[in-house]
């Protein structure tokens, strides 16, 4: 099956654009839209063709999000969002559409789900896997992380952090899914967003790594698989 990239406008920065899968016969109830990792500084929306084609074989129309890594979140969150704007104009009716993201990925895709802009369709969930709670200074931050994330937040911690715009009255259904050999990222962070939010749940993977979702062939990703194809099942509309 053939993956389009197709662009945000028509004079976008090369990293302004969505790869987007139409199966053949788009059966699925939903949509789902991903967001790459690479620590707010790497990565492209290439990483998820693999696990985008396996949805496809199930009838789920879906598209990997491109952003310019290496600016400031207002851009990377401008550009997340225009990407999800033009997803939404592919699909065939109010399908809901489920945010997808690993990583930096899971920290743009739930801003975007806590935080939709006006006049926008808000996603009917999201799922956050390996991703940050809160972006304010922790003891023991890795070094790369600490970096990356005081040039993307610009001193402005409180507006980069998930946990700032988690309000249970907007918040869509979220699932977090942390893994044992985390190298970044301290679960108690994000356990403490989700018990902030009314519909939310922490899954550990106990032997997974970071960033393990990509493989889809994995036992590990076939676990987080059954859990969010349960998650994706109970908050569909209907």
């Amino acid at each position: 099956m053939d993956i389009r990239a197709l662009p945000y406008d028509q004079d976008s920065h090369p990293r302004r654009h969505l790869d987007l899968l139409r199966p053949p016969a788009p059966h699925a109830p939903y949509a789902l839209c991903f967001v790459h990792g690479g620590g707010w500084r790497a990565g492209e929306p290439a990483q998820w063709h693999r696990q985008m084609r396996r949805f496809a074989q199930y009838g789920v129309i879906s598209a990997s999000l491109g952003y310019r890594v290496g600016e400031r979140l207002p851009a990377m969150m401008a550009d997340v969002t225009d990407g999800y704007r033009l997803f939404l104009e592919h699909l065939d009716g109010p399908r809901p559409v489920f945010l997808v993201g690993s990583s930096a990925g899971a920290h743009l895709a739930t801003l975007l789900a806590l935080a939709p802009p006006d006049g926008i369709r808000p996603p009917a969930g999201c799922v956050a896997l390996n991703g940050p709670g809160t972006l304010h200074p922790w003891p023991g931050m890795d070094p790369e992380i600490r970096a990356a994330v005081e040039h993307l937040a610009g001193g402005d911690y409180a507006a980069a952090s998930p946990e700032h715009h988690a309000d249970p009255a907007t918040a869509p259904p979220m699932l977090f899914v942390v893994v044992g050999k985390e190298r970044y990222f301290p679960h108690d962070h994000v356990r403490s967003l989700a018990a902030r939010l009314d519909d939310a749940r922490v899954v550990l993977l106990p032997e997974a790594e970071h960033g393990f979702f990509y493989d889809p062939d994995t036992p590990d990703s076939a676990r987080a698989q059954a859990e969010i194809d349960a998650f994706v099942t109970r908050a569909t509309p209907g």
